[in-house]
């Protein structure tokens, strides 16, 4: 069910984003829209469409890297260079090219031309695309370089590493490496994984807990919380969450401020 906004904002700039809770620098590679839990960083991505992200996510790829139709959980770590859900042209037909199967949302460049819009085909009997979301879980670090292929699950906790190419869904704390990826090892022994699964602790705010945490240790950070939320300790996180929708034709954005965080 979509969520119903409580609050809209028209027309802010990128400097206005801020007071939202997202750095994006200039905003220029932000299109149709996004939504995001506060804070989230994008460093003047490439391309940014169709996309949402948890809170405390970040991608620093300046004017490399581009997110496509992607739902991005929290604290995940997104690097430079990285492709993530990109359009996939079909290969089974007479033609590759996007006039058999891209409308004015896939492809607008070509449609402000009308030797291109008369040859392009018809809605109805456009070749068959890839449409599906990319899913990318809470806690993933995406390594410089690397390639998800559009509708594929990354699982909790997944390493990317760098240039790696991902072709098929990634198991929760899996490093993958290689082209295409394949699973190296696990980041932690099997028990470990089933208790941070069953503890899901980026639903949490941890902020009160930090100066009684050792992070480094993961079998002592899993104790903790456990105990924590057995004992009715751990507050569910609440970030405000927001909607942008680009204004057609200049970098501005309208914002709707959602009644319940994404996860």
């Amino acid at each position: 069910m979509p969520l119903a906004p409580s609050a809209i904002r028209q027309e802010l700039d990128a400097n206005a984003l801020r007071d939202l809770g997202l750095e994006a620098g200039e905003a220029r590679g932000l299109f149709e829209t996004l939504t995001f839990e506060r804070p989230s960083y994008l460093f003047d991505l490439r391309r940014v469409k169709n996309c949402s992200l948890g809170a405390f996510s970040y991608v620093n790829g300046l004017n490399t890297t581009s997110l496509y139709d992607s739902r991005i959980g929290r604290y995940c770590s997104i690097a430079e260079a990285v492709v993530v859900g990109p359009y996939e042209h079909p290969t089974d037909g007479l033609t590759s090219h996007t006039f058999a199967f891209a409308g004015p949302d896939q492809f607008p460049a070509f449609f402000l031309f009308p030797d291109y819009q008369r040859l392009a085909v018809e809605t109805s009997r456009r070749m068959e695309m890839n449409e599906r979301e990319t899913r990318i879980g809470h806690d993933v670090w995406i390594g410089a370089g690397a390639f998800i292929r559009r509708g594929v699950t990354i699982g909790d906790g997944a390493v990317i590493a760098a240039h790696a190419v991902v072709t098929q869904d990634v198991p929760p704390y899996a490093v993958v490496v290689g082209m295409p990826a394949k699973v190296m090892r696990l980041r932690f022994d099997e028990r470990i994984v089933e208790r941070l699964l069953q503890l899901k602790w980026w639903l949490y705010d941890l902020a009160p807990h930090k100066a009684e945490l050792d992070y480094s240790r993961i079998e002592g950070s899993l104790e903790g919380l456990e105990q924590r939320l057995a004992e009715g300790r751990l507050d569910l996180l609440n970030p405000d969450t927001w909607r942008l929708t680009k204004v057609k034709g200049v970098t501005r954005f309208h914002a709707e401020k959602l009644d319940a965080p994404l996860f």
